[in-house]
């Protein structure tokens, strides 16, 4: 089958790797702006790991029946959310080869009070491409625009609700956590960014079930 010329991928909150392989093995990505916000999926959440194992960190939203597209998504920045979620890093990161590397980058992006959910993973991704060396082109789009467009749609494609093994986009390489003696696969990004600093990328070529 002929690869087409975009791919179509949802806006995620730092995330996993088989997500990065997807941007990696394209030069054209697209991000539908005006799409269905769907609950319990990683457009607002992320998997890193700490002493007890793999932990959740959730950006709070504000949601009603008139706010249903990913744009209009605000964060609900009336909870503390971004001092759980640099608590979070620190103790789980804290000693970990890369943390001062990039920590002064990341937490200054989370310490914005971002209003709109899409601006804040917006600027992660960017600064995490940056950190990656991946220099692609990122376009968001509207449902009127994506009518003019040959892509393949990977929306919700990469969720939390089936394992990654069954969608064949990424077999794992391992590396070395901070903590536990066994590899836990498809974390946040941000683990293996602290774990493995500029080798990230090699982890994630290295990664590439394609």
């Amino acid at each position: 089958m002929k690869k087409k010329k975009y791919i179509l991928i949802e806006s995620q909150y730092f995330p996993n790797l088989e997500y990065f392989l997807l941007i990696k093995n394209n030069s054209n990505i697209l991000i539908n702006n005006d799409g269905i916000y769907k609950k319990r999926t990683f457009r607002n959440r992320c998997v890193i790991l700490d002493s007890n194992g793999k932990i959740n960190l959730s950006v709070p939203i504000i949601t009603s029946l008139s706010s249903k597209i990913l744009r209009d998504i605000r964060i609900d920045n009336s909870e503390n959310w971004s001092k759980i979620h640099l608590r979070s890093l620190q103790t789980s990161y804290g000693k970990s080869p890369f943390f001062s590397y990039y920590k002064d980058y990341i937490f200054d992006c989370l310490k914005m009070r971002h209003n709109f959910l899409i601006d804040l993973n917006h600027d992660l991704l960017t600064l995490i491409c940056k950190f990656l060396d991946l220099k692609k082109k990122i376009r968001y789009v509207d449902e009127k625009r994506l009518n003019s467009c040959d892509f393949d749609d990977y929306r919700n494609i990469v969720n939390p609700k089936s394992l990654y093994s069954s969608r064949k986009i990424f077999d794992p390489y391992q590396y070395t956590h901070v903590f536990g003696k066994d590899f836990v696969p498809n974390l946040s990004i941000i683990d293996l960014l602290f774990s493995e600093g500029p080798r990230s990328i090699e982890v994630i070529n290295n990664s590439d079930s394609f």
